[in-house]
């Protein structure tokens, strides 16, 4: 019941990967590949250069060129692709809009809670603005691929699809889930995730390991994220957040708090 409804499948035949200097893009291309081994999907490795950088043009074909020859040796089909725009942002988000891309899949470091950024300038700028799904992985110290995977399910942090990825996700990387019921926090319910916990029983024939958890007598999410988080030492936590019809995205205080969570890697999708 749950694989049949198409308000949680999430496809992801063609993704894009940005590819930056340092071990960000490297955790992000990891998981694109798994992504894509296990979908035989086709991956975009691109780098932005911008007209003013200073930076070799060798430093960014290096780039793009070893994400193609790690991919052919999984057997994989990985596009190299370097651009050249005013700024990285604005060139990612011309390539995400003007192509075939399912979705972009992107890696940034965490920011501190005060800060006013969540995923950093470029991440924020296209998470607000992309036309596609994005996946935005917020990296901390943990290794890929992971072993366990939290799942806080509220209407408030997640989504549909980003359930469906996050549970895709577990099942490629042979990896415990903890699906955490926070339903209670959910002032104004629409679905109330009815076809995942109907399909409880579905999800584990199919070999994934899944456990249940049912929220506390804590005083809001936060609480009970960070106690789950002390409690059962998740690897990643996959949320979600969706646009309004017709306007920009809005992260609320929660999603702002976990994607921050020093102790963890987090995945925010947004459909």
């Amino acid at each position: 019941m749950f694989e049949a409804s198409r308000s949680y499948f999430l496809k992801t035949d063609h993704i894009l990967v940005p590819m930056f200097r340092g071990i960000n893009s490297i955790k992000a291309l990891k998981m694109s590949y798994d992504i894509a081994e296990y979908n035989n999907s086709e991956i975009t490795a691109i780098t932005v250069r911008e007209k003013n950088d200073s930076i070799e043009w060798s430093n960014s074909v290096t780039l793009v060129t070893n994400a193609y020859k790690d991919g052919k040796r999984r057997g994989l089909k990985v596009i190299p692709k370097i651009t050249t725009s005013d700024n990285v942002r604005s060139g990612l988000l011309k390539e995400a809009s003007s192509h075939y891309y399912d979705m972009l899949l992107m890696a940034t470091h965490k920011r501190a809670m005060l800060s006013g950024s969540i995923f950093g300038s470029i991440g924020d700028y296209i998470l607000k603005n992309i036309d596609i799904p994005v996946a935005l992985l917020s990296i901390s110290e943990r290794e890929y691929p992971y072993k366990k995977i939290l799942l806080p399910v509220a209407e408030s942090i997640n989504t549909r699809a980003a359930v469906y990825f996050g549970i895709e996700l577990a099942k490629i990387n042979h990896a415990k889930i903890i699906i955490f019921d926070l339903r209670k926090y959910d002032k104004r319910r629409t679905h109330g995730f009815k076809n995942l916990f109907d399909g409880i029983g579905d999800i584990a024939k199919n070999g994934i390991d899944i456990k249940i958890e049912k929220s506390g007598e804590k005083s809001g999410i936060k609480t009970e994220i960070d106690s789950i988080i002390l409690n059962e030492d998740p690897d990643c936590v996959v949320i979600g957040a969706r646009s309004p019809a017709n306007e920009r995205i809005r992260i609320n205080s929660d999603i702002k708090y976990i994607s921050k969570d020093q102790r963890v890697d987090t995945l925010l999708i947004k459909k």
